[in-house]
């Protein structure tokens, strides 16, 4: 039985987007090759997805990093817990718990500037910070070491790489 023809659509639906649906930064191009974010102490290296600590990189999870990035794009504002989960974990239903131990993550690799990220109980986080965004022309060489704000044991290590 042969398939009907389906007639190509002239026009598109227009979509709406909001800053809960829209995707977590990624680089594209060469121009961005260096760009990153500054906060305190810290830069955030977008392309490479890194978070440095004066210069010496930060150990830091895939979604703790997502999740960094989402408040620092919220800049200043309420981040709600939903929209977090939906931005963090796209097409996964996760609990609050999740979110709960990748901001504890996300504070202890902030250390002694933890104060950064805010939480608004029963509602979500914001991230307090004054943070700006900085291009820099030369691909800088880093030191090799890391920067680990708590020793862990293996096991608890390996529960907050997944």
């Amino acid at each position: 039985m042969p398939l009907p023809l389906v007639e190509p659509q002239t026009e598109r639906p227009s979509t709406r987007r909001t800053a809960s649906s829209l995707p977590l930064w990624r680089p594209h191009g060469p121009a961005t090759a260096e760009a990153g974010l500054e906060f305190g102490r810290f830069r955030v290296r977008l392309r490479r997805r890194e978070l440095l600590a004066d210069g010496v990189p930060v150990e830091l999870g895939t979604r703790a990093f997502d999740l960094l990035l989402a408040l620092l794009e919220a800049d200043g504002a309420l981040m709600i817990k939903s929209d977090l989960l939906s931005r963090v974990w796209p097409g996964i239903v996760v609990g609050e718990d999740n979110l709960k131990v990748q901001i504890s993550a996300l504070r202890q690799a902030l250390g002694k500037d933890r104060d950064f990220i805010r939480t608004e109980f029963g509602r979500g986080y914001r991230f307090t910070a004054a943070v700006r965004s900085i291009e820099t022309g030369a691909c800088q060489r880093m030191p090799r070491q890391r920067h680990e704000p708590h020793r862990r044991s293996t096991l608890a290590r390996s529960f907050y790489r997944w």
